[in-house]
């Protein structure tokens, strides 16, 4: 009689486990009331994986339960995981399905536990995963042309990832394919660097986050021999009668110093005074002093005469130190510069930040004006031939950090055309950057 207890107590006993398995809730903490503890022996049959261990926000991770030893039609699968330790939340509940894609919200580190129920037993484990944004580099290169004997500014800046990061300084010649750390990664977030020969350089500058994410950037250096410099230029206009337009005549006392480039023409039928202007253009050629002299013969025999001193220094600016002659007007005409213009807009806040500029070579461009206002204006002319960077950094009020910095590598050819070969850095309005203004 009493076996017979037994085994009715046995069946009952049985009977009251399998529905208790089948009917768990989607609690984990109680999941984890009734479920046995994995043993030191069943660690290698539970031998599940996760497709990666750093995800990012916006992005789904695989968790797939996998055993070795056991037969898989017989086993169940639940899915688990606790965000900063608070507490277990259920992605699955024990079922036949042993994939799951899964997409965390937020940002942080989670544990993940994958469980086996078999032969009512629990296989358990698990997984560390880190959620982050995606982290974005957006580093800078102060220029991309500089000379022989000047440094370049390398500025390191990271967005999304996780804090703190830290940051690795890299270059190597283009021709070559072997890289030369010159700061491995560290916390400073800029350094300066010298190249020791022309050429042109790969810069590569990573950053890496507090989750061991790794991102990187890459700029191009060109480095031009000190001796080369590019002739700044100026013109001329001189008025002549309609009826003889031609007869002005320039000389210069040193062609060495200046050189002629071109002259051109245009006309103005205004019934007063019709007349023609003619505009000759001069460029400067190397260090020293020269006059220019303009002439003009009238038919009455009247000569009008002209004549420019100009100086010429080692980066070739020239100035006029002195101005002589008669002209048809009282007002002897002046030399004008050949420049082009161009402007940058950014957001101005004076009682929260402020806006400093940097130009890499003030030979070939300058800084002619700012307008301050809702929006502050930048103004600049281009002076010559040449490259040169145009650096806008926005700074803290208190002048110690670096919000934001824009960086145009500017380029002005023979004829004076301006183009925006890049522009890089970190504005705003998700890294949209303010365009140069012609």
């Amino acid at each position: 009689m009493s076996k017979k207890i037994f085994v009715i107590i046995s069946m009952i006993l049985t009977l009251a486990l399998a529905f208790h398995i089948s009917s768990f809730s989607a609690n984990a903490e109680k999941v984890a009331e009734v479920v046995t503890q994995t043993t030191a022996n069943s660690k290698s049959v539970n031998i599940s994986q996760i497709s990666t261990g750093f995800v990012t926000l916006g992005y789904s991770v695989t968790l797939n339960a996998m055993s070795k030893g056991l037969d898989e039609k017989k086993c169940q699968y639940a899915f688990y995981y606790n965000y900063e330790n608070e507490g277990w939340v259920t992605l699955q509940t024990y079922d036949h399905n042993s994939t799951i894609q899964w997409t965390p919200e937020d940002m942080g580190i989670y544990e993940i536990c994958i469980k086996i129920f078999y032969s009512g037993k629990v296989y358990k484990k698990y997984f560390d995963l880190i959620a982050a944004e995606e982290l974005v580099n957006v580093s800078v290169l102060s220029s991309s042309h500089i000379r022989t004997g000047e440094t370049v500014t390398l500025t390191a800046k990271a967005t999304g990832g996780m804090p703190s990061y830290k940051y690795a300084y890299y270059c190597k010649n283009a021709e070559s394919d072997s890289w030369t750390t010159l700061n491995d990664f560290k916390e400073a977030d800029s350094m300066q660097w010298r190249p020791q020969e022309k050429g042109k350089y790969d810069v590569c500058i990573k950053a890496k986050d507090s989750f061991g994410q790794v991102r990187e950037k890459y700029f191009t250096l060109t480095v031009e021999n000190e001796g080369i410099k590019t002739p700044a230029e100026f013109s001329l206009k001189l008025k002549a009668p309609i009826s003889a337009p031609y007869q002005w005549s320039y000389e210069i006392s040193d062609e060495s110093v200046l050189t002629f480039k071109e002259k051109t023409a245009s006309s103005s039928m205004n019934a007063a005074e019709p007349f023609m202007t003619l505009d000759y253009r001069f460029r400067t050629a190397k260090a020293g002093v020269s006059d220019i002299t303009m002439k003009y013969t009238a038919y009455n025999g009247k000569v009008y005469s002209i004549s420019y001193s100009i100086t010429v220094d080692k980066n070739l600016n020239y100035t006029v130190s002195r101005t002589e002659g008669n002209y048809f007007e009282r007002k002897l005409p002046e030399l004008e510069r050949i420049t082009t213009a161009f402007s940058v807009d950014v957001k101005n806040a004076p009682m929260r930040y402020k806006w400093k500029f940097e130009i890499s070579n003030t030979n070939i461009v300058e800084l002619s004006g700012v307008d301050k206002g809702d929006t502050e204006t930048y103004f600049f002319n281009a002076l010559r031939k040449g490259f040169a960077s145009v650096t806008l950094s926005c700074m803290s009020y208190s002048d110690t950090d670096t919000l934001y910095q824009l960086v145009y590598d500017i380029e002005v050819d023979d004829d004076f055309n301006v183009t925006v070969t890049n522009y890089d850095g970190y504005y705003f309005e998700n890294y949209w950057l303010p365009q140069i203004q012609f």
